[in-house]
């Protein structure tokens, strides 16, 4: 009785479950976002986007705007937006000249940033990684022989090669119209021998997304040793033929390096009452139109230095990637071969063949994304790669 009690009792306190509104609003959104760095010997780009609500995933890019570097010199320079929401142009800026940023939108409103100085980057030292026992750390080191730095900020872009777990050798085969087909078992589903090299050898690329920046302020000279910034698990796919990472370093302003500063506490160490609590972000960019506005962002001015290296898989042995692709094996039947077509799942090889005319008897699958590795990447390959 007192079960039975205890299980009523628990399907009303499950039933009186009511959806719980948070106490207060969320923030206005739409503001403009600015991101990018005036380049000052290269390609500069500037995208250009929207603040959204916390629960949407979707950036929205802010197209057609009108989007210039003007110089204290009086010079002025069009980015063009050939890509939706980022606006581009090739800059040689002369570095005793302050520059900013200029930005009209459709809606009629115009942003503008304060006038900087174009700072020097020092160039990056090395890059260099560690196999610890659950992964691979990598590490940066950069200095500035004139102490003049002091403030830096990195991003970078992994790219890695990846392969198909499983060759496909062979080819599904309709019905057709014409009789039984070469190397078919005269069967209306059956499959071919239809090498396709095209699906096999992979490319990837990511982004950093998170906020990497340091400071040597408080050191005698001017220097960044050792500076961990990513970590590969063991086991990452990363890691499973060949690996390569491109980081950019700019040099900052005390007042960027502090935004940034302001900009990771809040969007990266939020994650209990213990951590920093969010503080106002103040950029150096202003709405003309509505001085009102909140803007976000920080224009900075910079040449860029880069640094490519590359990792193989036989430098790190034992580092046991195992995607989880399972073979089967199927009948070279048109009943076995349209569950295993209406499955989703690819032939890979023949597992049994004919002694007497050559034809397939069995033949295996597999998931498409185990057989078609561009279902999750690109078979183009990269200029870079060797």
């Amino acid at each position: 009785m007192k079960k039975l009690f205890s299980l009523i009792l628990i399907i009303l306190v499950a039933g009186c479950k009511e959806k719980y509104e948070l106490p207060f609003e969320q923030a206005a959104t739409g503001y403009l976002v600015i991101e990018g760095v005036i380049n000052s010997h290269d390609i500069t780009s500037i995208v250009l986007s929207r603040t959204t609500p916390i629960n949407s995933s979707q950036k929205q890019y802010e197209q057609g705007a009108s989007v210039q570097v003007e110089g204290d010199d009086n010079s002025v320079t069009h980015l063009l937006e050939n890509i939706i929401g980022t606006y581009s142009a090739q800059l040689q800026l002369n570095p005793a000249k302050q520059y900013r940023l200029r930005i009209n939108t459709q809606s009629g409103k115009e942003y503008l940033s304060e006038f900087i100085k174009v700072q020097t980057t020092p160039p990056i030292d090395s890059i260099s990684w560690q196999r610890e026992s659950n992964g691979v750390r990598l590490h940066f080191n950069t200095h500035d022989p004139q102490n003049a730095t002091r403030y830096y900020k990195w991003d970078y872009v992994e790219t890695w090669e990846f392969h198909s777990t499983h060759r496909s050798f062979l080819k599904y085969v309709p019905e057709s119209p014409f009789g039984p087909q070469p190397n078919t078992v005269g069967f209306k589903d059956s499959v071919r021998y239809d090498f396709d090299s095209t699906i096999f050898r992979c490319w990837k690329n990511v982004t950093s997304s998170s906020i990497l920046i340091g400071s040597s302020a408080r050191l005698s000279s001017d220097v960044i040793y050792k500076l961990p910034f990513l970590f590969i698990p063991k086991g990452n796919q990363k890691l499973s033929e060949l690996y390569s990472i491109n980081v950019k370093q700019y040099a900052l302003t005390k007042q960027a390096y502090e935004f940034y500063e302001k900009m990771k506490k809040n969007t990266e160490e939020n994650g209990s009452i213990f951590d920093p609590q969010p503080s106002q972000l103040k950029g150096n960019i202003q709405c003309v139109t509505d001085p009102n506005e909140p803007v976000v962002g920080f224009i900075t001015a910079s040449d860029i230095k880069e640094k490519r290296i590359f990792i193989n898989k036989y430098e790190v042995p034992l580092w046991n990637y195992n995607p989880g692709c399972r073979e089967d094996s199927v009948l070279n039947h048109p009943d076995s071969v349209k569950d295993a077509r209406g499955s989703g799942r690819m032939p890979t090889r023949v597992l049994v063949q004919s002694p007497i005319g050559g034809f397939i008897v069995y033949f295996g699958v597999s998931g498409p994304e185990c057989v078609d590795c561009t279902l999750t990447g690109s078979n183009v390959k990269p200029p870079f790669w060797p």
